[in-house]
């Protein structure tokens, strides 16, 4: 019995873990939903706790030439096959006019707050599927200066070409709203992913996409690497 208690202890100890890791992209380009931001290549850092199946933590993006700023919070549950997350996107402006960080007025704020549910797939279906609704801050208000609950909706997959991941990604908004003026299809990507082998300690991760915006009629070729 006393065997037991002190397992259960244990167990009860490590589920209560907090796992801390920190990492920094640096991206020819930001690029979110096949929208583009800022004009030249940008730091972005994460930082980012765990515990159990709950994760938090803080993301930014800063352009090398000060065209765009932006630090998002998040808080993500996750199982073997869904993740709910909830994020904080904070983007001010370059010279911070008119972006107080406490400013949470949802008519000017230049925060906006984004839900996502998502199915990651499985063996015997391996296609996964995320909703994302933002539902509050200025960037998502129409003429009247009402919520547009925009809504993206992406189908991805991936599979491994000459021994590479690749992930390919479809987006598409239902109705007219911040990604479109109607119902459309706004992504079409696709994401090798490989490393740069320095020895045999240390290796470079590395990505490269292609992101098609057919709303904005607008490609770009984007590469990025972690430290």
């Amino acid at each position: 019995m006393a065997v037991l208690l002190t397992l259960n202890a244990q167990a009860s100890d490590k589920s209560k873990k907090t796992d801390v890791s920190l990492s920094v992209d640096v991206v020819s380009r930001h690029v979110w939903r096949a929208r583009f931001s800022g004009n030249a290549p940008c730091i972005e850092p994460t930082l980012n706790f765990q515990i159990g199946k709950f994760s938090y933590g803080v993301w930014g993006s800063y352009a090398l030439d000060e065209s765009y700023q932006e630090v998002d919070f998040y808080v993500s549950y996750n199982t073997s096959l869904f993740e709910f997350s909830l994020y904080d996107f904070y983007c001010p402006n370059v010279d911070f006019e008119n972006s107080d960080f406490f400013d949470f007025d949802s008519d000017k704020s230049v925060h906006f707050f984004d839900a996502v549910a998502k199915y990651k797939g499985c063996e015997k279906f391996p296609i996964s599927i995320m909703t994302s609704v933002l539902f509050y801050g200025e960037y998502d208000r129409d003429a009247d200066n009402d919520q547009r609950y925009s809504t993206y909706v992406e189908l991805g997959y991936s599979n491994f070409i000459g021994g590479k991941k690749v992930a390919w990604a479809l987006g598409m908004t239902p109705a007219k709203g911040f990604y479109a003026d109607e119902m459309n299809v706004v992504n079409m990507g696709m994401t090798v992913y490989d490393k740069i082998k320095f020895s045999e300690q240390y290796s470079l991760p590395v990505r490269a996409g292609v992101s098609l915006n057919p709303v904005q009629e607008k490609l770009l070729f984007s590469l990025a690497f972690t430290l």
